[in-house]
């Protein structure tokens, strides 16, 4: 017969884990229901490693301390009583109550460690890329460009573009994806419709004075900060970290690690002109001379 403290161990090490775990679960056996069934363990997950890791102590020092009573070997009938069951179970405990630990790394839904010791237990993730849609979803109304970019995700404006391979640096091209993959960059029909409407839209010309050939896109709110003034002039320039701010310069390429910098600097809605001011230019959209 199993012992009782081997049973608390087991029933303790499930709820303990529980909640952390069913976001996989959920995802395994495709219930979005699942999760909510088993997130008010969630605010007790402390509290129940601590308390499982206690009973499995105490469980051990039941097993190995010495018997009082003469000839008594009652405690080791059976497998389910036996010390290498009770190893297993350790084994099986120390898995799951560390699965926030590695679990990510093998699910993409797994529950970070931080999150399930905040008694939170999302998905490192799942949960966010969820919250990040929301959100979007939520400003759209509040932020018009999120419109303008998701038409053009679906009914593409055409108009003449030259495509980009990369700079053939490797080291640049794979610091050129990783900010491509924190800041998204809109094409010139986006921006273009933003200003035919009037929207509110704060563009930063980041060239330097010997590639802007005369010429600058024309808005109404528009600043020229070379990307090497960007760190010094910013937060002077730009007073409102929440304006929509596209960034751009003559290849799109600079504009991607400028408009990332005022990430940052904690400017919140911040866009990279896709392919410049050479491809605004090639499309044949409308430039503003500047004045001396």
């Amino acid at each position: 017969m199993i012992n009782k403290n081997i049973i608390t161990v087991i029933a303790a090490t499930i709820a303990a884990s529980l909640c952390c775990m069913t976001p996989v679960l959920a995802v395994l056996a495709g219930s979005s229901s699942l999760v909510s069934s088993f997130s008010w363990l969630a605010p007790y997950h402390n509290y129940l490693v601590g308390f499982t890791i206690a009973v499995l102590i105490y469980a051990w020092y039941d097993k190995l301390r010495p018997s009082k009573e003469i000839g008594c070997n009652c405690d080791e009938i059976g497998f389910f009583s036996s010390k290498i069951f009770l190893a297993m179970v350790t084994i099986f405990t120390t898995a799951m109550l560390s699965f926030p630990l590695w679990g990510d790394r093998f699910f993409t839904s797994a529950a970070s460690a931080q999150s399930c010791s905040a008694g939170a237990c999302s998905s490192t993730t799942t949960d966010s890329q969820e919250d990040k849609r929301q959100n979007e979803e939520a400003d759209i109304g509040s932020l018009p460009i999120l419109k303008y970019i998701q038409k053009e995700t679906t009914d593409p404006t055409p108009y003449r573009q030259v495509a980009c391979s990369g700079t053939g640096y490797k080291t640049l091209d794979a610091l050129m994806a990783k900010k491509q993959a924190q800041v998204e960059q809109i094409s010139p029909p986006v921006l273009l419709k933003m200003l035919d409407n009037g929207d509110d839209v704060t563009l930063v010309d980041i060239r330097e004075p010997s590639h802007k050939d005369g010429y600058r896109i024309d808005a109404m709110e528009s600043y020229s900060i070379t990307y090497g003034k960007l760190y010094f002039s910013a937060f002077k320039e730009l007073q409102d970290k929440n304006a929509v701010i596209v960034v751009y310069g003559k290849f799109g390429l600079v504009s991607l690690f400028a408009a990332s910098t005022l990430k940052e600097f904690g400017y919140k809605h911040v866009y990279s002109l896709k392919g410049g001011f050479d491809a605004w230019k090639l499309a044949g959209y409308p430039c503003e001379k500047i004045k001396e």
